[in-house]
């Protein structure tokens, strides 16, 4: 009984995080930013127990370990990789489609490919880790990124709230030097909670190229005070009117990322 009741909970906080990013229906919805996009794409597969078609891909690198859990289909041809993905769903089953792996890395897909899946899985939700950040707290794109399929219906941005009060280097944040350039600091200054909340709404930070509704995810909101910076950051993006259509405050990782508060 223990041991259903704890299934049972771990199925609830995976509705919860599907419910707190307003995900209903199918369609593609890319991950950008840094401090936790995996996590989140792993938590959001994970419904796929519940019943949801779920595919999950990227259009750049990931490790291998991170989607080997999943139906794997290995192929750079887009007729055959389509087919199989489509199979591996109608057996409720939650796919993994790359073109192909190197040593600890998988590579994606072209954007394209993923575009034309929506005609070919139409009910299948397509999770998309759309630019990488080499494990930072936060990043800025460069002028190639995030690469997000044109059919996109949702870009989450996130970022990660334990990088408040540390100092910004390379340690922490992926292209240290557009980040700073961004916001007017230097390498050593502190990371302050508005400099979270001014690359969420700057024209070459997290929403580069964003397309369809725009969610933002603030990772590592375990406690009050990451709470209450979440917050502040909640009601800069607000203001600063760039059409987010809310933020979310998360805590945990890997597969289990449940929502916290959710700001709309």
């Amino acid at each position: 009984m223990a041991a259903r009741c704890k299934y049972l909970s771990k199925l609830y906080k995976m509705a919860m995080i599907w419910e707190a990013l307003g995900l209903a229906r199918p369609g593609i919805t890319a991950c950008v930013g840094a401090g936790g996009k995996t996590s989140l794409l792993l938590s959001l597969a994970a419904a796929g127990e519940r019943g949801r078609p779920v595919l999950v891909t990227a259009t750049t690198k990931m490790f291998y370990h991170q989607v080997a859990q999943y139906t794997q289909v290995l192929t750079n041809e887009y007729g055959v990789g389509a087919l199989q993905v489509a199979r591996v769903l109608q057996s409720g089953k939650t796919a993994a489609w790359f073109t192909g792996r190197a040593n600890d890395k998988v590579t994606g897909l072209p954007s394209g490919w993923i575009d034309r899946l929506v005609d070919i899985i139409p009910d299948a939700f397509i999770l998309v880790e759309a630019d990488g950040a080499r494990r930072c707290l936060l990043k800025a794109p460069a002028g190639h990124e995030p690469v997000i399929p044109d059919c996109t219906a949702m870009t989450v941005g996130i970022v990660n709230l334990q990088a408040i009060g540390q100092p910004f280097s390379e340690a922490n944040t992926h292209r240290l030097n557009l980040v700073t350039a961004i916001l007017g600091k230097q390498a050593g200054d502190p990371i302050g909670w508005i400099d979270l909340a001014r690359l969420l709404v700057h024209r070459q930070g997290i929403f580069q190229y964003a397309l369809g509704t725009k969610v933002v995810v603030l990772t590592g909101g375990q406690n009050q005070a990451s709470v209450e910076a979440a917050r502040q950051i909640a009601g800069y993006v607000k203001t600063a009117g760039v059409n987010i259509a809310r933020v979310v405050v998360t805590a945990g990782y890997g597969t289990v990322m449940r929502p916290v508060t959710v700001f709309t």
